[in-house]
């Protein structure tokens, strides 16, 4: 088996959860990591990605800055201090630069070290994704 091979073998036992209110960015994120080899569940919300059994076995989550801000955030944040093993990658769309150092410190950075700005390449999101799968 070849190197490229045993590398989608082993991303495709990994299980990602993706959560993204804009329906056009979570399916180009999910198709994106498919074609990489990775299994991926689906949520428009924290609350629907966590309340059901899409959570289960993940080895990182995916989530929009917008859908820690609603109310499933919190449920997330408790899920994310409860299993610290389990990345979570944020993705945060285009904002002044001010708002970005606000919502950098005020979400992310204290849970998640792992940031993709909006619009991002698929080299990006894998590269991100290795590296939150890697630590």
């Amino acid at each position: 088996m070849n190197k490229e091979r045993s590398l989608l073998s082993l991303q495709g036992m990994k299980k990602i959860l993706v959560i993204e209110d804009d329906e056009l960015v979570r399916d180009s994120v999910s198709l994106s990591l498919e074609s990489a080899g990775y299994d991926v569940m689906e949520a428009a919300t924290c609350q629907e990605g966590l309340q059901s059994d899409k959570h289960v076995g993940v080895a990182a989550i995916i989530s929009d800055v917008v859908s820690l801000e609603n109310e499933g955030g919190e449920l997330l944040r408790r899920f994310c201090l409860q299993s610290p093993d389990i990345p979570l990658i944020t993705l945060m769309g285009t904002l002044s630069y001010v708002d970005k150092a606000s919502a950098k410190s005020q979400m992310a950075m204290p849970m998640s070290p792992y940031l993709l700005h909006k619009p991002f390449t698929l080299d990006e999101l894998l590269a991100t994704v290795q590296g939150a799968l890697a630590r």
